[in-house]
């Protein structure tokens, strides 16, 4: 923990001095200017810094600005509570929010051209005891990814999604906790949707990227184009692939399932730890087992773990942590890992980028006739242990042993606790 905490510090210090040199200039000179310099320098630093997150934390004196890049928070500046409440203020104003303070949580967004790309910005204010505090997501178009074989999913992983492509009707899931990657793959499976003679309507809430060639529509409460009525509307447009941007709640369960029941293909994202928990997740939704049983088709479930830099990685030992979560694990302990070291190309972090690892689950009929029989997702689990099915930690490990990532951050993902359970159900 020492050894992170020190590349941290060495990042951290890095951020201030190399990466964040407009905006700590303009703090510097404490110019109260009324137009919002200091929210885009802010702005402009944080995206040469690939953040994801923008954070501006309160405290009695003083606000903290926080990024978080490659998955991991860092501490990037402190500033004065007059200069974190002018910043607070100048984001609330670009995204249309009340800058009085307020007792409730408020959200807004924004777009912010940087270097001719319009990056969207999805702003979240919460009060707490020591003023506002303000959260900014920053999403980029997924220009990088644009097929589904880029994303590193297992080959055998990427022949059932495709054969699922090729067919029509049923569900497939992309799942995964907060901030795993499943936009991006849903939108790379919709980059490939969109070279072939099919007709692609999406219901999304919100529409987080524009997507060439697809038909998008945003879900609209307050003129009455919510889930159940744009579901619907959407049938009688005549699509072959329905797409429900998150399955979050009753009415958009309830909308996916009528969609895969129509005989069309539906895709959506979906919050669980693995593919076999989606089941848990539908079941909590409200939908029947045989339901469940028969529409779900395929659910590919991810994490993001950061990319070793390969630039500086290095062979070593694995630590006394590591060593004992593969044995508990019932996985081999390899003499010699790949180990992060840090350089300039990395600013020091022995990592660059993220990367997703994937667990693949194409149900068969021995999975159907388990969920109608309403076993729970450990049995169903045990089940795709029992036949070889590669699981999610089982990729990661493969990734871990090419070099691409370690085992430390499998850890921190969860995915080795996962595969702890896996193994001892």
């Amino acid at each position: 923990m020492s050894e992170k905490s020190s590349a941290h510090r060495r990042f951290e210090r890095h951020l201030r001095d190399h990466l964040l040199v407009e905006f700590c200039q303009l703090i510097a000179d404490d110019d109260e200017a009324p137009e919002t310099l200091e929210a885009d320098a802010l702005l402009s630093d944080a995206v040469s810094a690939r953040a994801t997150d923008l954070h501006l934390d309160p405290f009695p004196d003083h606000y903290r600005v926080r990024l978080r890049i490659d998955g991991i928070i860092v501490d990037a500046v402190e500033v004065s509570y007059d200069q974190g409440r002018r910043l607070v203020n100048q984001f609330k104003a670009m995204a249309s929010l009340d800058p009085i303070p307020s007792v409730r949580c408020n959200e807004g967004s924004f777009v912010y051209t940087l270097d001719e790309i319009d990056l969207d910005l999805r702003v979240t204010s919460i009060p707490c005891v020591s003023g506002d505090k303000l959260a900014i997501r920053v999403l980029t178009p997924p220009a990088s990814v644009q097929n589904i074989q880029e994303l590193g999913i297992p080959s055998e992983g990427i022949g059932w999604i495709q054969r699922w492509m090729d067919a029509t009707g049923g569900m497939f899931l992309v799942s995964g906790p907060t901030g795993s990657g499943k936009t991006t793959t849903l939108y790379a499976l919709l980059h490939e949707l969109k070279l072939s003679d099919s007709h692609v309507v999406t219901l999304e809430d919100p529409v987080e990227y524009e997507v060439p060639g697809i038909n998008q529509v945003q879900v609209d409460s307050s003129h009455e184009l919510d889930f159940t009525r744009g579901t619907q509307a959407m049938l009688r447009l005549d699509p072959d692939y329905v797409l429900i941007g998150e399955i979050r709640d009753v009415p958009s369960a309830q909308a996916a399932i009528s969609v895969a029941t129509s005989g069309r293909s539906m895709m959506a994202t979906l919050h669980s730890r693995d593919a076999v928990g989606t089941v848990t997740s539908l079941r909590n939704l409200g939908l029947d087992d045989y339901e469940i049983a028969a529409n779900l088709g395929i659910v590919a479930s991810q994490r993001l773990v950061r990319r070793l830099c390969k630039e500086c990685r290095t062979k070593g030992q694995p630590d006394e942590i590591t060593k004992q979560w593969l044995l508990d694990a019932g996985r081999e302990v390899p003499e010699a890992t790949w180990l992060p070291t840090g350089c300039p190309s990395c600013n020091n972090l022995g990592y660059k980028g993220r990367m997703g690892i994937f667990d693949v689950w194409q149900l068969t009929e021995e999975d159907y006739a388990r969920i109608l029989k309403h076993e729970d997702e450990h049995s169903l689990r045990q089940a795709l242990n029992d036949r070889g099915q590669q699981m999610m930690l089982d990729d990661g490990m493969a990734k871990v042993e090419s070099g691409e990532t370690t085992f430390r951050e499998l850890l921190r993902t969860g995915v080795m606790f996962s595969g702890l359970r896996s193994a001892t159900e």
